[in-house]
């Protein structure tokens, strides 16, 4: 899922649609889905939730599926996973793990429009039974200019989600063409499925 008015032409995702299928062969195979989401200049949780519900509806989320949010396509991701374990509380379908790059609970200087992320609740345990224990991971930068307190950020990320966070340095908003440490990021989460779709 993209960053806050991105599509899925910008930064470093088409790069990663490339590098993973290339990468397929005989053992594994990489699909990977670019998600335009709708109405993304200014994003809500409604649009996210009811697009990614048509696009990712859940009969459809498996072990072999992995989930790439980008800023605060990081919370849409949250946001449906905790929708689709409210909507199957006895049988809740399981993804096979989730990269959240540049991932944020709170930002500098927040406007309205991103308030209301910022504030919306999320029923993190909810979410997390989605995921399976070790394959949530976050990517964060020391230099973000969106987000100076990342060690907040960290905190927050292990603490509601029990997540696996990586502080790289100088990566600013992960906003460049390519990105070897995200592609590495991807196929160390999927490295024992033989099949992955990835969506992002």
């Amino acid at each position: 899922m993209p960053r806050w008015a991105g599509s899925a032409q910008d930064d470093w995702y088409l790069w990663l649609k490339r590098q993973l299928e290339a990468a397929s062969n005989s053992k594994v195979r990489y699909e990977v889905h670019l998600l335009t989401m709708p109405a993304w200049d200014l994003p809500t949780i409604e649009q996210a939730n009811r697009y990614l519900a048509e696009v990712l509806p859940p009969a459809q989320l498996n072990e072999d599926l992995y989930l790439v949010g980008h800023s605060v396509g990081c919370l849409a991701i949250l946001h449906y996973l905790a929708q689709v374990a409210a909507q199957h509380p006895a049988n809740v379908p399981q993804v096979g793990g989730v990269l959240c790059v540049a991932g944020w609970f709170s930002v500098d200087s927040p406007w309205q429009d991103i308030l209301n992320w910022i504030h919306a609740p999320i029923d993190y345990e909810a979410a997390r039974r989605l995921i399976p224990g070790n394959k949530l991971t976050v990517l964060l930068s020391d230099d973000d200019p969106y987000t100076s307190g990342f060690q907040e950020n960290e905190q927050l990320w292990v603490e509601r989600l029990n997540s696996n966070v990586s502080i790289l340095p100088g990566r600013q908003h992960f906003s460049s063409q390519l990105d070897a440490d995200i592609l590495d990021a991807i196929r160390d989460l999927a490295e024992t499925a033989t099949q992955h779709a990835v969506a992002g």
